[in-house]
């Protein structure tokens, strides 16, 4: 083990709040070092869609209106003060991404009006905007802005553990990707930006690889608060097959036309009006007849849009659903005949996005001293539910917020000096003999995940999904790891695992927990909303052992 460098702030990873973070820490003069697994500028930011919440765009919009949206959506979840934030903070984040370079679509004039914005899912405005490119776009957008602001960006490189010291975070453990060396890198202040926890579900998600969930279980450890992480998105219409493509993106629920409807795998209607509902009603939907079996032979049901192409109105939505990009993955899995709507498409719920996350303030400020978190991987924004295209808003707002907010903690009195901590040995090292392989106990815990953790929870499916936890994490003390020292996926897996265990147990007990059916949390023994909201909240106590409570929401 080798101390690598020092510096003020460091950054753990590097999609969108990532690098809004890093540049905003930066700018605020402070040296920064964004680590990430990827190349900085990916995560799952590259794959977006390029939509983002930009509120005001008509006369009938503003930020009070845009929060009564977000908190409605939320199911009494979310966390007015961040709400709050977000919403008086959303046009400036929308700046924030044109200055990093990507530029907003403009109407003839050359203004971002509401003649180019769209009402994307849940929203009851249009006030969605998006750029000329898509997430590759966004993400040469971010790694030029990394080098315009001299961030220090390591990449291909994992943050295994973060160190504490006199009950402070004081920098990172490291494992390099490439290299295979083990690193600590020591800082005053560090940012968790880590992303969701899609890859928790594979196949049946459409996040990117990277999406393991890391920073919820560096931040347990830690000693910082994760709160509501039961509620886990599924977007309700994701490709079915063929295998290579399942859990895709396929329609949001506002890509359904005015006529477009539900049918089950027997061909009768399960549900109207989708357009104009969110995405947590239709998978409720969706989820309870996907139980009761009546479903297609790829275990979905089915997207009906014909019915848009009798109606002149239909026509036009299809029009421009297609020409912003919707159902291109259609064409390539199903076929001309479907993605010109004149056959239905079975589909099934796909994991997209993690609700819950990391405790924090408006400034990403955790309740462990020196850690802060921003992105995906923060908890109180959406609470139940997040409304399509605001997780670039967010993004953007809470990565400048941690950023500036690390950068002023680390120049701040007491923290003159470095205080560093010795980094612990891993079990984990090339050459390991063990009885099985990393990825077999990566497939197994997302197997786990889907079937009892998924879209329809009960107590029966949650504790069963808890034995097989105490299983897998038996089993990985028996791992086996190929030799090789640099490039060794094996390594990469087995480190994602030992994270990822945590990040399931979180998401399982909290479940367990929360026993009503709120927000994207569907229990099948508990199908109504109590009548009082609550919190969980899910920390490790002194003997490192997972603990999890109901904290009430007072009005």
């Amino acid at each position: 083990m080798t101390v690598m460098r020092k510096f003020d702030v460091i950054v753990v990873g590097g999609g969108g709040a990532g690098v809004a973070a890093a540049v905003a820490a930066r700018r605020a003069g402070v040296r920064v070092a964004l680590l990430s697994k990827e190349p900085a500028g990916y995560g799952d930011t590259r794959i977006a869609e390029g939509a983002i919440t930009y509120p005001g765009r008509s006369s009938d919009d503003s930020p009070e209106v845009f929060l009564r949206d977000v908190m409605g959506a939320g199911e009494e979840l979310c966390d007015l003060e961040l709400v709050t934030t977000l919403a008086r903070d959303a046009e400036r984040g929308v700046h924030d991404l044109e200055d990093f370079g990507f530029l907003i679509r403009r109407d003839a004039e050359g203004f971002i009006s509401d003649q180019v914005a769209n009402r994307s899912g849940g929203h009851s405005i249009a006030r969605t905007v998006s750029g000329s490119g898509r997430g590759v776009h966004i993400g040469v957008s971010l790694r030029a802005a990394c080098a315009r602001a001299g961030v220090s960006v390591i990449e291909d490189c994992m943050a295994v553990r973060l160190l504490t010291a006199d009950e402070r975070v004081v920098g990172v453990q490291t494992y390099d990707l490439v290299t295979g060396d083990w690193q600590a890198l020591h800082a005053r202040t560090v940012i968790l930006a880590t992303g969701g926890t899609g890859w928790l579900y594979y196949p049946h998600t459409d996040c990117v690889r990277s999406t393991t969930g890391d920073g919820f279980a560096l931040a347990l450890e830690a000693g910082a608060e994760l709160v509501e992480m039961e509620q886990v998105q599924f977007l309700p219409f994701g490709l079915t097959h063929p295998d290579s493509m399942m859990g895709i993106f396929c329609a949001e629920p506002g890509h359904a036309g005015p006529y477009g409807r539900l049918l089950d795998g027997e061909g009768s209607v399960v549900l109207e009006g989708l357009r104009n509902l969110n995405r947590a009603q239709v998978t409720r939907v969706m989820a309870q007849v996907m139980k009761e079996g009546r479903v297609g032979p790829h275990g979905g049901l089915f997207l009906d849009l014909r019915p848009n192409l009798e109606h002149s109105d239909g026509m036009a939505a299809r029009k421009t659903i297609v020409k912003g990009g919707g159902f291109k993955g259609v064409r390539a899995a199903y076929g001309q005949q479907a993605y010109s709507w004149k056959e239905p498409l079975e589909v099934l719920p796909t994991a997209h996005y993690h609700m819950g996350g990391v405790r924090v303030d408006v400034d990403g400020r955790t309740n462990t001293h020196g850690l802060f978190a921003a992105g995906a991987v923060q908890g109180g924004v959406h609470g139940g539910n997040r409304l399509g295209s605001v997780a670039l808003t967010e993004i953007f707002v809470f990565g400048r917020r941690a950023g500036e907010a690390a950068a002023l903690e680390a120049l701040g009195p007491g923290h003159g000096a470095y205080n560093e901590s010795t980094p612990q040995s891993s079990p984990i090292f090339p050459g390991r003999t063990g009885r099985f392989r990393p990825i077999q106990l990566v497939r197994r815990l997302q197997k786990v995940m889907w079937e009892h953790a998924g879209p329809l929870r009960d107590e029966g499916g949650i504790r069963a999904g808890l034995r097989e936890l105490d299983l897998l994490e038996e089993d990985y003390t028996d791992l086996s790891i190929g030799p090789a020292k640099c490039c060794n996926p094996e390594m990469r897996d087995a480190l994602e695992l030992q994270l990822m265990l945590l990040t399931a147990r979180a998401i399982l007990a909290s479940a367990l927990e929360r026993r009503e059916s709120r927000g994207a949390h569907l229990r099948a023994d508990f199908p109504d909303r109590s009548p009082q909201p609550y919190r969980i909240v899910t920390r490790l106590d002194d003997r490192r052992r997972l603990k999890v409570k109901q904290d009430r929401i007072r009005a």
